[in-house]
C-alpha cells in the first residue's frame, strides 16, 4: 500500500499535465485545481491513520526541493530594466495587498483558525503565487487543514477575479486610468516564445541531464539551509521559517551562477514538484475541518483579492499609470505569472508580457519574506 501510494503521488501529476495539454476543459481547470481535487478523492479512499505519514513526508521533502528550481531562472539584473511604471504599479499593488491582509486579519482573527499563519500566506500567494503558498504553509508550519482550506477558497474567489480581468476589466479600468502609452508590438515577444515553448514541448525541454543538474543543485541548497536554519534555534516554530527563507536566498544567489543558468527548465521540474505537493497535501485533508472556516476565509480572501484590486486602482490612478500595466501587475502577483499572457491576450498588448512576467518572478522571490513577516509581526 506504501508503495502504491507513493507512485500514484509521482505519476499522476504526469498524467493531469498531459490532461490538460490535450484537453481545452481540463486546461481551463489548470493541473494544480486537478490535483487538488485527485488528491482530495484519493486521501478519502486511500489514506488513513496508519498512511497518514506518507503523506507528511513527501511534503515536508518536496517544498525545500522545489523552491530553488523555481528561483534559478531568476534574473535579478533584469529587474532594473522594467519600465518605472511597472515597477511602480508593483510597490503599489504590494502595498496595497499587505494593508487589505492586515485590515481582513482584524476583522476575522476571531473568526479563522490560525488567522496570523493565514495572513502570512496569502500575503505569500498575493505576490508570488501557489509555490510561495506552499513554502509559506511549511515555513509557518499551518496545519494541513487550514492550508487546504485556504487554497480551495483562493482557487474559487480567483477564478471570478481572472474572469474579470479577461472580460470587462479593461474597459471599466480605461475609464479610470490613462491607456498604454506605446504602440502595440505586432510580433510575439521573445518572452511569450519561451512561455509557449515551456507550456508545449516542455518533455524535451526537461531532458534527464538538466532533471539531475537541477536536483543537485537543489539538493546541495537545501541542505545548507536546512542544516543552517536547524542549528540557528532549536524552536520548531522558528526553524523551518528560518531554512524556507535561507533556501530562498541561497537559490536567489544560485540563479546568476552561470553553471546554474544553464540548466533548461528547471522551473517547470520546481513545478512538478508542486503538483507532487499538492496531491499529497490535499490527500491529508480533513473535510469536516475546513467546513467550519470556509465562510470567514471567504469573506476574508475576498477583502484581500478584491481590496486590493481596489487600492491598487486608486494608486495607479494617481501616479497615472496606464491600464494594461495595472492589469498584468495585478495578474502577476494577485493570479500569479502564468495568468500574464492570458491577459496580455485579452487586451490585446503583448508589449507589457516581459513586465509582467518579470514582476511575477520578483514576486516569487520577495514573497516568502513578506509572508513570514507579516505573520510574525501579527
Amino acid at each position: 500500500m506504501k508503495i502504491f501510494i507513493i507512485l500514484f503521488y509521482i505519476i499522476v501529476p504526469a498524467l493531469i499535465l498531459r490532461l490538460c495539454y490535450v484537453s481545452k476543459i481540463a486546461n481551463k481547470f489548470g493541473p494544480i485545481l486537478i490535483c487538488y481535487v485527485v488528491g482530495m478523492i484519493f486521501g478519502q479512499l486511500f489514506i488513513g491513520e496508519e498512511t497518514r505519514n506518507i503523506p507528511d513526508i513527501v511534503t515536508t521533502i518536496m517544498i525545500p526541493l522545489a523552491l530553488p528550481m523555481l528561483l534559478f531562472e531568476t534574473n535579478v539584473k533584469s529587474w532594473k530594466k522594467m519600465a518605472k511604471s511597472a515597477f511602480l504599479s508593483m510597490i503599489i499593488a504590494v502595498i496595497s495587498m499587505i494593508i487589505m491582509i492586515i485590515a481582513g486579519y482584524f476583522i476575522f482573527r476571531n473568526s479563522i483558525p490560525e488567522a496570523n499563519k493565514v495572513a502570512g500566506m496569502l500575503s505569500g500567494i498575493y505576490t508570488g503565487g501557489t509555490p510561495n503558498l506552499a513554502a509559506l504553509k511549511a515555513a509557518l508550519n499551518v496545519s494541513e487543514d487550514v492550508y487546504i482550506a485556504v487554497n480551495t477558497v483562493d482557487i474559487f474567489i480567483g477564478a471570478f477575479y481572472v474572469l474579470f480581468l479577461i472580460s470587462f476589466a479593461k474597459k471599466l479600468f480605461s475609464k479610470v486610468l490613462p491607456p498604454y502609452p506605446y504602440p502595440i508590438a505586432e510580433q510575439v515577444s521573445t518572452e511569450e516564445k519561451r512561455v509557449i515553448k515551456r507550456l508545449k514541448v516542455w518533455v524535451k525541454h526537461v531532458s534527464l541531464p538538466n532533471i539531475l543538474a537541477a536536483f543537485g543543485v537543489s539538493i546541495l541548497i537545501a541542505a545548507i539551509g536546512a542544516g543552517t536554519g536547524f542549528s540557528i534555534t532549536k524552536n520548531p516554530a522558528y526553524q523551518m521559517a528560518i531554512t524556507i527563507l535561507i533556501i530562498t536566498t541561497l537559490a536567489i544567489v544560485a540563479s546568476n551562477i552561470t553553471l546554474v543558468k544553464k540548466i533548461r527548465g528547471s522551473f517547470d521540474i520546481g513545478m512538478y514538484l508542486i503538483l507532487i505537493f499538492s496531491i499529497a497535501v490535499a490527500s491529508m485533508a480533513d473535510f469536516s475541518n475546513i467546513t467550519r472556516s470556509v465562510l470567514p476565509l471567504i469573506g476574508y480572501i475576498s477583502i484581500a483579492t478584491f481590496g486590493t484590486m481596489i487600492m491598487h486602482l486608486i494608486g495607479c490612478r494617481i501616479f497615472k499609470i496606464d491600464a494594461d500595466t495595472m492589469m498584468v501587475t495585478s495578474a502577476a502577483l494577485i493570479c500569479s505569472p502564468p495568468f500574464v499572457p492570458v491577459v496580455c491576450g485579452a487586451i490585446k498588448n503583448k508589449d507589457v508580457m516581459v513586465s509582467g512576467i518579470t514582476i511575477g518572478v520578483i514576486g516569487y522571490a520577495i514573497g516568502n519574506y513578506i509572508g513570514v513577516l507579516i505573520a510574525w509581526l501579527l
